[in-house]
């Protein structure tokens, strides 16, 4: 493996220089057409936690400059590396570290089958992993954009739009999730009831 320089920024930013596009990514693999280049890269929380306040989001989006369209409608979001691998099934966000299924869900479901939906995933090691999860608020709104670039929703293109509102792994306290909504352009939480309904992108 060739080397590359990590050089530390501010909290929660690392600076990854490539030697060239032979050097080695750990996770995700590989990243294609980054000869010489310098990937700024943006570390979110990965633990979910059980009682996240909307004051304590709205702190996050705004230190993070993530775009929210009622809680911080200025912030930019991040500047990001997609690369679709493994036949188009997963994206790679080499500005996050991150990887996610291209898709998701295709119907939208309440809670209680969440966890089925995540075990199924990785008991058949979909795209080749068994460490599949569901995203924190913070990663799930990593992927937010300020325009409405997909069919009208606020992700961008390389991924699959049917995936409209989704589940993160953040409670707002019990029997309440946090929840992103790529139509509207902003994260809510809900009641964890039959009637509530989103789809599951997952991460890993």
């Amino acid at each position: 493996m060739l080397p590359m320089v990590l050089i530390p920024l501010v909290a929660g930013l690392v600076v990854i220089t490539m030697v060239n596009k032979e050097a080695g990514v750990s996770r995700p693999e590989k990243a294609a057409n980054h000869e010489n280049s310098t990937i700024i890269k943006k570390t979110f929380r990965s633990k979910p936690e059980g009682g996240l306040s909307p004051e304590t989001v709205q702190i996050m989006l705004k230190d993070n400059d993530l775009f929210d369209s009622r809680r911080n409608s200025v912030g930019a979001g991040i500047s990001h590396k997609y690369e679709a691998q493994n036949g188009g099934m997963v994206v790679c966000n080499f500005a996050t570290g991150l990887t996610w299924q291209q898709s998701g869900s295709q119907s939208d479901m309440n809670y209680e089958r969440v966890n089925n939906y995540i075990s199924r995933l990785n008991h058949e090691q979909f795209a080749g992993y068994n460490d599949w999860r569901l995203p924190t608020l913070e990663e799930a709104m990593s992927l937010m954009e300020p325009p409405q670039k997909n069919n009208n929703l606020h992700i961008d293109q390389i991924f699959n739009p049917c995936q409209v509102r989704i589940w993160t792994s953040d409670f707002r306290r019990d029997s309440m999730s946090w929840v992103v909504r790529f139509d509207a352009g902003y994260c809510d939480y809900v009641y964890n009831d039959s009637n509530n309904n989103y789809s599951v992108r997952a991460v890993r």
